[in-house]
């Protein structure tokens, strides 16, 4: 099961042009797999501080009855990021480059690997 997980978030990765990293975590903030393209930096540091934005993103939709979250996207200066929730207790996201970094693609290889991920996850 891992290796079929870890496969997929490599796979992802290599897939997006400008992509740094994609990781799968716990919304506790554990990382669950990740696979760096060009990251020199912590990642998993990145994971546990994501996994605080998406629990105030949790709460702020559930106080406002806004329905189920589908994609969370934020753009910084150094970094854009895309964070899609995989079931209730996970989510997964890639870090892009700001700049010469391809989102659409993410968003799309994203969306696939997620329902992938989730059948992997959450078998029936």
């Amino acid at each position: 099961m891992a290796e079929d997980i870890q496969e997929e978030v490599r796979k992802i990765a290599e897939k997006i042009p400008g992509c740094h990293f994609v990781s799968l975590v716990g919304y506790d903030g554990i990382t669950v797999v990740q696979h760096a393209i060009d990251a020199n930096f912590d990642i998993s540091l990145y994971d546990a501080e994501l996994s605080s934005i998406m629990l105030a993103s949790k709460e702020v939709r559930t106080s406002l009855s806004l329905g189920n979250e589908k994609e969370l996207i934020w753009l910084t200066d150094n970094s854009f990021f895309i964070i899609q929730p995989v079931g209730d207790d996970f989510f997964i996201y890639c870090c892009l480059k700001s700049a010469g970094s391809n989102p659409g693609v993410a968003r799309i290889e994203l969306n696939k690997a997620k329902n992938t991920i989730h059948k992997i996850i959450y078998p029936e």
